[in-house]
């Protein structure tokens, strides 16, 4: 072969590549290079002839790819001659290659090395080993070794850098187990020589030739790569739950989907980049993003090792110069904070294995002794730099990262030590056994006070502008990142010695109770021993102690610096203000976004509830004290004759200030004072019933002045009878009051004082019920005062006026407050003035304040409460009745008054419908039946959209959600309101139903929507009218009532399917809630469907069946999974009967495309482990029905073996499998079942064999 004109053809085509009308020819040429059958030879000719470092590539690139195609007829011996004659080359020519050329040469090296590795003997891939091992110490530069290493640990780690080497899983997986068992320790430790060496070569005394620091750092860099890598490794498992989530893929939590998930239809394997998941190609999962892998205890010996450990920490400090050289990327300082990040957060049970459980918790407290003692000094190295600038970013969240990584870990490993029957806590264990555990919390704590002060200082400094230009604000600085990442690591630490102290008080309560039940039966008191207890109570009261002493100092910081924030927000320039508020409308308000770190200032606060409560009572009251006087001043300089402009800009500017600093003020107080939550068991905090309990009276409980306060200052800000100064008055500090009331009324205002232990008279005294002196009634009394003061003034603001609303509800969810409020002689005025006053109010709140009255009206006495119900009923019926019975409506119908007024009216009807209770259900279905001809005649006026459909909708949703179906008196109504609901639904579907020759439909976002909410409506009707029964043949209600609803229920199907396009089903949201509906209908009301489902939407339910096998979506795919299981199992014990020919063919088509995808699916696709058992249960059960089809499947899968050895692996495991499944109790219930509706095969009894099955088969059939 003249390999001197391949050489020339290569040449001329990496030279045509660079030209642009040649690139696309070039390209083709290129790439079929590695097709040749002498690639291999042709490669190495090239290697050693051409002096053009791109045709060196493309020959790599070819050879590289020959090996991988055509192993098989290269075999073993030549295969690793091959890889010796590269790995050479590249030593002889590492200074005169290219860089790519060379790091070519080493990936190919590692390809070869990995194809090869099942087939060599432990001889030759140990000796390799050692020849990398030996290349890495001898410190060549550049080293070979090291280069090759990387691409190896990449190739064999199975993550997205790893190469197709088209063969199956197990042989991945083996590669790993293998090198990682044996062969990886070796390559690390050669590298940590290689660092131990080179840092003490940068520490010499003596000077360093020229070019030694860029080798030194380039050794360096070079070993921290392969540092980094193994500990970043992720660890295969011999624990069984562990291999199957291996063998199947990436697992999908929750709903959330897997982003461009390659689907796998006919071919076997896997050429593409997307093999598995989210990370591309990788074919493990790795779970160790956020937390350090889990070492097996054979790496004890290198990582516990306190030289070791410390090295890192050195190396850091020896690479800061690294920095200066901008071709190193990422620089060594950057690899050795990823390596220290790692080894701070070691844990699991293997690498601190030993012995025995005391061991075990020595070799803990040894290695946090390191890293608390290295940390130690690294947090004060960063404490001396300029946090401020971004240069510093780096090291500053690295540091963090640190931090909270140990913490965390440290947490969540338990130790073993027990003594009277006691587990030591991690934190006892710590704070006995590292004399520097307080030194290295309160460094950490000094930190985070020093990040806030950092913070401060930007905004106190020029800095700001560029600050908030690039970032937008301070917060979005990577200061206060930083910031988030250690208050969440401190809100661990409170809240486990929080929850320690709960657990220990109710183990003191129970152990009382014991010891006094025993002393009565015995007749003696035995002597309390609590050795252990009392350890953890002194090592952990010392803790809460150093916490909160250290929690005043972070409470004074943050605050500090809100109080600057809101300085910059007041004094920044017009064109930002506009901006800002822009983005305020845009985003969420202050308590949503900045929930984390009010909690986390919350949960600082309750541990010393009385110094919090001073400061921020403190706060509060010099800032509505400066706030009053700062109002009268305005009022005096606008009533004087002479006033100037001037004068009324300072006034303005600083009660905007003090408005927007009252505003973070009080959100740290709702905070601090309350938990999230309106419900009847969300109760005071503990610490401020201690504290206010302390307090001889309500004078002096800061609490009560505290809340107090906020009450004053809600009635100045809307008491202010000047319409002058009114428009000075801020809506956002009101809302903010507003939802301070919400989150504190409904838990301080007229307490049940059964929930508490030891009541605080100053609160009962404050707050509590008439009956027991208090003066509750007359706070809730000045509440409603305060909203038809809203209403009246602040009309226009919605936001207001929804958080206003919004306290309603929330306080009418507390019984006790609720009827309060409804014998307040002030409710019903109250009621009529928003009744007859809702037309000056903006629409969007409508629906909200019917629905508040209305709950709150449901406490009242009978006359009242069927008069406040009559207002809210005349107003909504009224508001749609009137229009629809105007005489000019049919000539209307498209003016923007009339669909408004329409909309609104259908809106109010929806929150008077989400309001019903026992107390309202009876009159709420009355106007349920009033309003049918109404909703009807509107669905046939607007046929074109304009939002009235999907109001209808959305009003028959919240009466299939909210109506208390079986609270009907007698099978008469329930009928009737079968009848209402399938006469809607007829009308809509006559309406909107999708003609044979409709292409598609519109898939935007209202039509959408309206699909969704016809989906909602189906589906909580079913959940609803069935109540707690398992199904339609378990039910005790009438036949022919339940037949009714189930022949509604089938016909709101049928709509869903005759007006939507199957563009508009495949939306996600769509599919979502269409496959939950579906796996409903089928659990409860299989006959039904069966009874009444035409052939042609059971053709298409089955096409949505097949496409929800496999979906992204992990909520359709499990719904896909339990309805074909469920289906399946009524087929094959009840069967069709007398059903039509058509429908039987369309279900034996249908079973059988799902049968195919479903084995596809199992057997070739990533997939989510947590749903295995469901889809393996529906492919046993549609194999019972189409035994013949399956294994038809199974024999197509043989033949597509390329050795006898492969069909006999899986003939044989298949076999096994019939056989388990032949003798399983679980599928004999299910074909002698007698149910009408049986139940679907039990997944209990045939997971392991399932698995089994599953994994064994995978192992052979996944290719990569």
């Amino acid at each position: 072969m003249d390999y001197g004109s391949v050489l020339a053809e290569l040449e001329q085509a990496c030279a045509d590549f660079q030209i642009p009308a040649l690139r696309f020819a070039a390209e083709q040429q290129l790439a079929s290079f590695g097709k040749r059958p002498d690639a291999i030879d042709a490669g190495k000719y090239v290697l050693a002839h051409s002096h053009a470092p791109t045709a060196m590539f493309f020959a790599l690139r070819g050879i590289k790819a020959a090996v991988v195609s055509g192993y098989s007829v290269l075999g073993l011996e030549k295969a690793l001659r091959l890889r010796d004659e590269l790995f050479q080359l590249a030593m002889a020519n590492s200074r005169t290659y290219a860089s790519f050329v060379l790091e070519s040469v080493c990936w190919a090296v590692a390809v070869i090395t990995k194809r090869t590795w099942t087939d060599s003997s432990e001889d030759i891939r140990a000796n390799f080993t050692n020849v990398l091992c030996d290349d890495i110490l001898k410190h060549t530069t550049p080293c070979i070794g090291i280069i090759t290493t990387k691409y190896l640990m990449d190739e064999i780690s199975g993550g997205s850098k790893c190469s197709d080497l088209h063969v199956p899983w197990e042989f991945h997986y083996s590669c790993k187990v293998s090198f990682e068992n044996t062969h990886m320790a070796r390559l690390f430790e050669a590298s940590l020589k290689v660092l131990h060496r080179q840092l003490q070569r940068s520490l010499e005394d003596h000077p360093i030739k020229p070019g030694s620091s860029q080798t030194i750092a380039y050794e360096r860099r070079s070993a921290l790569h392969v540092a980094e890598k193994v500990l970043s490794w992720s660890f295969t498992s011999s624990d069984t739950d562990k291999v199957i989530v291996a063998s199947f893929g990436q697992p999908k939590g929750g709903s959330q989907s897997s982003s461009n998930r390659q689907q796998y239809i006919g071919a076997h394997t896997d050429s593409s980049d997307d093999f598995d998941g989210q990370d591309g190609s990788s074919i493990f999962n790795d779970d160790t993003q956020s937390r350090t892998p889990l070492f097996p205890r054979v790496w004890q010996p290198l990582l516990l090792n306190r030289d070791v450990l410390t090295m890192f920490f050195s190396v850091y400090n020896a690479a800061i110069s690294d920095q200066m050289h901008m071709y190193f990327s990422p620089g060594s300082s950057h690899l050795a904070l990823q390596c220290m990040i790692q080894l701070s957060g070691l844990r699991g049970r293997d690498i601190f294995g030993a012995t025995t459980p005391r061991e075990s918790d020595a070799l803990r407290i040894e290695y946090a002794q390191i890293i608390m003692r290295n940390q130690l000094q690294l947090i004060r190295q960063v404490c001396t730099i300029d946090l401020s600038s971004e240069g510093s970013e780096g090291i500053v969240i690295a540091t963090t990262q640190m931090i909270r990584r140990f913490i965390e870990s440290e947490l969540d490993e338990q130790p073993l030590t027990v003594t009277n029957g006691q587990r030591l806590h991690s934190l006892a264990l710590l704070a006995a056994g590292v004399p520097e555990t307080f030194e290295y919390f309160s460094e950490v704590s000094k930190y985070i006070c020093l990040l806030l002060r950092a913070a401060s200082g930007i905004l106190e400094s020029d800095v700001v502008k560029h600050i908030d230009e690039d970032f937008g604000d301070v917060d979005n600085y990577f200061v206060m990142q930083a910031f988030d990442e250690l208050a969440s690591a401190w809100s661990a630490v409170i809240n486990e010695i929080r929850e320690w102290g709960y657990m220990e008080e109710a183990r003191s309560a129970a152990q009382q109770n014991y010891s006094r039940v025993a002393a009565a039966n015995s007749g003696s008191h035995p002597e309390a021993s609590a050795e252990n207890t009392v350890d953890n109570q002194s090592a952990l009261s010392s803790f809460m102690q150093f916490l909160t002493t250290t929690a005043y100092l972070i409470r004074s910081d943050y605050i500090q610096l809100r109080m600057l924030m809101c300085e910059d927000s007041v004094h920044s320039s017009d064109s930002r203000s506009q901006i800002s508020t822009l983005d305020q409308g845009l985003l969420a308000k202050d308590y949503v976004v900045y929930e984390d770190q009010l909690q986390f200032f919350a949960l600082l606060s309750r541990l010393d509830i009385r110094t919090s409560m001073d400061r921020l009572h403190e706060s509060l009251f010099n800032r509505c004290n400066a706030l009053y006087n700062e109002f009268k001043r305005l009022e005096h300089v606008i009533g004087s004759e002479n006033f100037a402009d001037s004068g009324i800009s300072s006034c303005q500017q600083t009660i905007d200030l003090l408005h927007e600093q009252t505003h973070w003020i009080v959100l740290m107080i709702g905070h601090t004072l309350a938990d999230s939550g309106t419900s009847e068991r969300v109760l005071i905090p503990q610490s401020i019933i201690e504290y206010s309990s302390s307090c001889e009276n309500a004078e002096q409980d800061i609490v009560v002045q505290t809340i107090m306060a906020i009450f004053r200052l809600l009635q100045f800000e809307l008491t202010n009878s000047s319409q002058e100064l009114a428009t000075y008055i801020s809506p956002l500090l009101i809302e903010t009051l507003y939802w301070a009331v919400r989150r504190i009324g409904p838990i301080y205002l007229l307490p049940d004082c059964s929930d508490y232990g030891n009541m605080s008279h100053s609160l009962i005294s404050s707050f509590g019920s008439s009956d027991i002196g208090g003066e509750g009634k007359v706070i809730v009394y000045g509440i409603l005062d305060f909203v038809r003061r809203t209403f009246d003034q602040w009309s226009a603001e919605e936001d207001l006026l929804h958080m206003c609303v919004d306290m309603l509800r929330a306080l009418s969810q507390r019984s006790r407050v609720a009827q309060e409020i409804t014998h307040s002689p002030q409710f019903t005025p109250l009621v009529l003035y928003l009744t007859s006053n809702m037309g000056r109010l903006p629409e969007s709140i409508h629906s909200s304040i019917v629905q508040a009255l209305a709950m709150l009206a449901c406490y009242s006495s009978s006359t009242d409460h069927a008069q406040s119900f009559s207002e809210l009923k005349t107003l909504v019926t009224y508001s749609i009745t009137q229009v629809i019975h105007d005489g000019g409506f049919d000539n209307q119908l498209q003016d923007n008054r009339v669909v408004n007024k329409l909309l609104d009216g259908l809106d109010m009807m929806d929150g008077l419908l989400s309001a019903a209770n026992f107390r309202n259900m009876e009159m709420t279905f009355e106007m349920l039946f009033e309003m049918q001809p109404a909703l009807e005649k509107l669905l046939a006026a607007y046929t074109n959209g304009e939002g009235i459909p999907r109001k209808v909708l959305q009003v028959l949703e919240s009466a299939a959600r909210y109506l208390d179906i079986p609270s009907l008196p007698d099978n008469e109504q329930m009928l009737r309101l079968s009848h209402n609901i399938r006469t809607i639904l007829q009308k809509y579907q006559a309406i909107n139903q999708i003609s044979g020759n409709t292409v598609q439909s519109s898939a935007d976002v209202d039509s959408l929507g309206e699909v969704t909410t016809l989906i909602s409506a189906i589906s909580y009707l079913v959940r609803n009218e069935m109540g707690f029964a398992v199904n339609e043949a378990s039910r005790a209600t009438d036949t022919g009532v339940s037949n009714d609803f189930g022949e509604t229920e089938v016909f709101g199907l049928y709509c869903i399917h005759t007006t939507t396009s199957p563009v508009q089903l495949q939306a996600p949201n769509v599919l979502r809630g269409y496959v939950q509906l579906l796996s409903e209908m089928i659990q409860y009301r299989t006959p039904s469907l069966v009874r009444w489902m035409p052939p042609v939407i059971w053709q298409e339910v089955m096409e949505i069946l097949v496409k929800g096998v496999d979906n992204d979506i992990y909520d359709v795919g499990r719904r896909t999974y339990e309805a074909i299981g469920k289906l399946g199992a009524y087929l094959k014990v009840s069967g069709l009967g007398n059903t039509s020919e058509e429908l039987r063919q369309v279900f034996s088509r249908g079973i059988k495309q799902i049968l195919s995808r479903l084995l596809q699916a199992l057997l070739f696709s990533p997939f989510d482990a947590d749903l295995v058992e469901p889809a393996g249960i529906a492919l046993v059960t549609l194999g019972l029905i189409e035994p013949d089809h399956l294994q038809a499947c199974f024999r197509e899968l043989f033949a597509s073996g390329h050795s006898a050895s492969f069909a006999e692996r899986l003939s044989g495991t298949l076999a096994k499998f019939n056989a388990e499944l032949e003798g399983s109790e679980a599928v004999r219930q299910l074909l002698n079942s007698t149910d009408t509706i049986p139940d679907a095969i039990d997944g209990t009894a045939l997971r392991q064999p399932l698995f089994e099955f599953l994994v064994n088969t995978r192992a052979v059939l996944r290719i990569k």
